[in-house]
């Protein structure tokens, strides 16, 4: 059977696709960034519980704030992704049901476990168990996640379903699978130190001893992973299919002057990293994961150009909802600065 005749009707979009384009990258970094503070740190608290001057206890009043704001920050991307693309989307979510219908309750189930080992924490209580699977249950919504997002842009692995009708099905098969997840979890321990870092940067440089300690060890976890996480890129690059991964590699302009910033990004991101400047680090992995967003999303263009070209749906303007949105969007932007500025007050005051 033709892949091609699996692939879903197109579709009419009520505005034009760069729109939503822009839309999507914009919030999928945002999604990014907390999703990586969130699984890393919850890793990095658990290896680092009950030890001396542990970040463990800053990261347990952190990580359950962190969560909420990752899985609202999901929503939008997700959206978006659905006008440009619901078909293939819907597709492959049907294929893996099972697993993607598990993706709320593990969520759930691991906030309430942060929360859990939280409130023990201020009881003076350890309960790592509960860390433990936490960092489990993250770790098995991320690979789901990635399975996922891989079968949308794969058709030809849709026929699976005739075999597997199930639900059931895993996109393993793909050889950029493992080098892709295990990339976005070492990504997620090199952010989650970092931002311990980030935390702890203004009270180490008051000299503060057990400050200048977690920054440090928050540094080590960064530089470490994200020379590992280079190695898992070069894996995730040269398991492309060939077309794709040439691409990148000079046949285009746009790909390759993309993957070049998102190169420098991350070269200068470790560079501070390195020089003890979490500051700077951290802006620079602001950029790089736009930059990798906007890999990411080139890739699965340049995947399913066989069968459909976003750029190319046809447009039936209704702007007015996406005015609402975009106006509720500014207006939610301001209200998370401004509650963020409170929040820095009120903790400078303490």
């Amino acid at each position: 059977m033709d892949p091609a005749s699996l692939a879903p009707p197109l579709v009419t979009i009520p505005a034009p696709w760069g729109i939503f384009e822009a839309l999507l990258l914009l919030t999928f970094t945002a999604h990014l960034l907390f999703m990586n503070v969130i699984l890393g740190g919850t890793f990095i608290a658990l290896a680092s519980n009950g030890r001396r001057r542990s970040p463990t206890p800053s990261l347990a009043r952190t990580l359950p704030t962190v969560l909420a704001l990752t899985v609202n920050l999901g929503v939008p991307p997700l959206l978006f992704v659905s006008v440009l693309l619901g078909g293939y989307l819907y597709t492959a979510a049907v294929l893996s049901a099972v697993s993607w219908l598990a993706v709320p309750a593990l969520a759930m189930a691991a906030y309430y476990l942060l929360y859990i080992f939280s409130y023990g924490m201020k009881k003076g209580v350890t309960r790592t168990p509960a860390l433990a699977l936490a960092a489990v249950l993250l770790l098995g919504v991320s690979f789901i996640m990635t399975n996922i997002m891989s079968l949308l842009q794969r058709p030809e692995a849709w026929m699976a379903y005739f075999a597997t009708p199930g639900g059931t099905i895993l996109n393993l098969g793909d050889p950029t699978f493992f080098p892709r997840w295990l990339h976005f979890v070492t990504a997620s321990l090199a952010v989650g130190g970092l931002f311990i870092a980030v935390k702890n940067a203004p009270a180490a440089a008051r000299h503060e001893v057990a400050a200048k300690a977690r920054m440090s060890l928050g540094l080590a976890w960064f530089n470490r992973a994200t020379m590992v996480q280079i190695a898992l890129g070069v894996w995730f690059l040269l398991a492309l299919p060939t077309e794709v991964m040439l691409l990148f590699m000079g046949k285009s302009g746009l790909h390759t002057t993309v993957f070049l910033a998102g190169l420098l990004a991350v070269a200068a991101a470790l560079a501070f990293g390195l020089r003890g400047q979490p500051m700077r680090a951290a802006l620079a992995v602001v950029a790089t994961a736009a930059l990798m967003a906007g890999m990411r999303d080139l890739v699965r263009t340049a995947y399913l150009a066989p069968y459909v070209h976003p750029d190319r749906l046809a447009v039936s303007p209704q702007y007015g909802p996406l005015a609402v949105f975009l106006l509720c969007l500014l207006a939610v932007i301001g209200l998370s600065w401004y509650m963020a500025t409170l929040y820095r007050r009120s903790q400078g005051r303490a």
